[in-house]
């Protein structure tokens, strides 16, 4: 199996082109662990013939196959701990060719290291403590982070803030524990005795920690998945030429003909560096609908009741929301009178409506700023302390309800040992979100991830 070398013990020396494949200006090869020097003092060759290598330097000379020169290069060094891996590491900047990059390869696997897996380098950083396993999976979000924000929060959580913040979480645990433990101990000796009113108080700014992180999942949510936003209206009110004109390309099929649009259609799009889960929803009829249409007016409901903002679409001055239909009240609604280059007359922007023609892209720019407006007020927050992965999620949760069960336990008693074990059940979802405790298959999922050579 490829991935036995995600082992605690394995310390052989490992190498892997960094940058992607094929043909490029520079490319870079790695390599980590206690043969590095040796390798790089066998195949390489400063200009001024310096024989130790300083750490943090970069120097330049030639990759030798035996006397033939292959390429002049860099070679970036790092000595350990002072690596990205803990280890030695060097890593080697050569030209970009598919035939140089392969024999720089094949020259450090012929002098003892072997082809890195996926995410192996990494691996070795959370290995020797240069990384816990919430930043590796922050690191995974700034990799595949497509805006501002979601770089801005993927980086903030890289620097380890929210890891911290779990560790001081951790450390009052274990103070409590520690209480415990002894009342335990001594209990022989009848001074089982504690301030509860003491242990209580600590015991509530734990969860109020832990709750602030399990409520910040829906901010996080928005970053990494979007905000979802509902278009909805009667049919042939333009919603599909709204969907359409917001995605900048022809995604919803537009006709005349009523009820063209029968099941939902979604996509993405990026407002102000705030990402949108962008649904176009068929058309809910009032009067006789057919049964097409029924089903699709029962996937309209469903998206209503998952978004968060709902543009409510009307190609009429007055505006009536179904009064059957209790969840649109629920979430923020835009409303937007279409077809304004159609009405015969000019009229007064109403006051919680806003006039667009989204065939010509009239009004479009006023209906963008109201909705980042209101999307505003779902993502601001402590960007310090925002949990994004659905596993930090749901160790948080389980961690939230051993709390609450110690408090509700403490107010009629309790015995101690019991009580044990439920803290050290909460410390063990937090060791769990950081890697102090993990297991194989955890490891597996996260750092299949990554690239190899990173």
């Amino acid at each position: 199996m490829p991935y036995k070398m995600y082992d605690i013990n394995n310390n052989d020396t490992i190498t892997a082109i960094a940058t992607p494949s094929g043909v490029g200006a520079i490319a870079v090869i790695r390599i980590s662990g206690y043969l590095s020097f040796n390798i790089i003092n066998r195949i390489f060759k400063p200009i001024n013939n310096l024989k130790k290598f300083k750490s943090g330097r970069i120097y330049l000379g030639f990759i030798f196959i035996k006397k033939y020169r292959l390429d002049k290069v860099l070679v970036n060094v790092f000595k350990r701990p002072k690596s990205y891996t803990g280890e030695d590491v060097i890593e080697i900047s050569c030209h970009g060719s598919i035939y140089i990059q392969n024999k720089i390869l094949e020259l450090i696997m012929e002098n003892g290291a072997r082809l890195a897996t996926r995410g192996e380098f990494t691996f070795r950083a959370f290995k020797n403590g240069k990384l816990d396993l919430y930043q590796v999976e922050s690191l995974l979000d700034l990799f595949k982070s497509e805006n501002e924000l979601e770089h801005k929060l993927a980086f903030n959580n890289l620097r380890g803030e929210v890891s911290i913040l779990i560790k001081q979480i951790k450390t009052k645990i274990l103070d409590l524990n520690t209480i415990i433990d002894f009342c335990i101990d001594f209990s022989d000796e009848n001074i089982y005795h504690f301030n509860k009113k003491d242990f209580i108080n600590k015991l509530t700014w734990i969860i109020y920690q832990i709750k602030k992180l399990i409520k910040s999942f829906k901010i996080g949510f928005f970053f990494k998945k979007g905000i979802a936003l509902a278009i909805i209206g009667k049919p042939n009110v333009g919603k599909s030429t709204l969907f359409n004109y917001l995605l900048k390309y022809d995604r919803s099929i537009v006709s005349n003909k009523s009820g063209t649009t029968i099941n939902y259609i979604e996509d993405y799009i990026y407002i102000n560096g705030i990402k949108y889960r962008i649904i176009d929803s068929a058309g809910i009829k009032n009067k006789k609908p057919s049964n097409l249409e029924i089903k699709g007016m029962k996937k309209t409901f469903e998206n209503i009741k998952k978004a968060e903002i709902i543009l409510f679409v009307s190609n009429k001055v007055k505006i009536s929301l179904y009064k059957d239909e209790k969840d649109i009240l629920k979430k923020k609604i835009i409303f937007i009178i279409n077809k304004c280059d159609l009405l015969k007359r000019k009229i007064k922007e109403p006051n919680d409506s806003i006039l667009i023609s989204a065939k010509y892209g009239i009004g479009i720019k006023t209906l963008l700023k109201k909705l980042v407006k209101i999307s505003k007020s779902f993502i601001e927050s402590d960007k310090k302390n925002i949990i994004t992965n659905v596993r930090h999620y749901e160790e948080l949760k389980i961690a939230l309800f051993n709390l609450k069960e110690i408090k509700q336990k403490l107010q009629i008693g309790i015995e101690p040992e019991l009580l044990s074990l439920f803290l050290r059940d909460t410390n063990s979802s937090l060791d769990k979100i950081i890697g102090s405790i993990t297991n194989y298959d955890i490891l597996y999922n996260i750092f299949d991830n990554f690239c190899i050579g990173k």
